[in-house]
């Protein structure tokens, strides 16, 4: 695989640099197309072979690659697993009442977990329930909130500040 072009001095690949990117892209397009069907981003591939992300969407289309609609590229752009936002499975009633049965029968852990700096988020996504109602069972459960800057703090991965 070509590595990135040497940039001159100002910073910018010279004219020639350009095009050696294109033309090895272009003989390389049965790898290009193979990595862009196995869900790589077009920048991505373009970074790796030194050319814009702009030209090599026109090559795509010049190959006759069928690209990917808006929707499936955003959704590919997500971490696996992201439940709330997109497009999600409609589930039966009585799944999420398992579901929620399940939270509320790991209440020690669960409780356990965000004081020790799991988000309200994480905690509905790994038991797929809504952050609200999470948010809620913390309420009734009398499990002390962490204010917006403890929170902040345990996202970047900071140790909580003492209030």
């Amino acid at each position: 695989m070509p590595t990135t072009p040497q940039n001159n001095a100002v910073g910018h690949p010279t004219p020639a640099e350009r095009a050696a990117a294109r033309e090895a892209a272009r003989a390389d397009s049965a790898r290009i197309i193979g990595r862009y069907h196995a869900h790589e981003p077009v920048s991505r591939i373009a970074d790796d072979y030194g050319v814009t992300a702009d030209w090599l969407a026109l090559r795509l289309v010049e190959w006759g690659v069928p690209r990917r609609s808006r929707h499936e590229a955003h959704a590919l752009r997500r971490p696996a697993g992201y439940v709330f936002r997109g497009r999600m499975v409609r589930r039966t009633t009585a799944e999420v009442r398992d579901a929620q049965a399940q939270f509320s029968a790991d209440r020690a852990d669960v409780t356990a977990r965000y004081l020790a700096g799991t988000s309200i988020t994480t905690l509905a996504r790994e038991y797929q329930v809504a952050p609200t109602w999470v948010t809620e069972r913390l309420d009734d459960w009398d499990v002390p909130r962490r204010s917006q800057s403890a929170a902040a703090a345990a996202r970047a991965g900071r140790d909580l500040p003492t209030t």
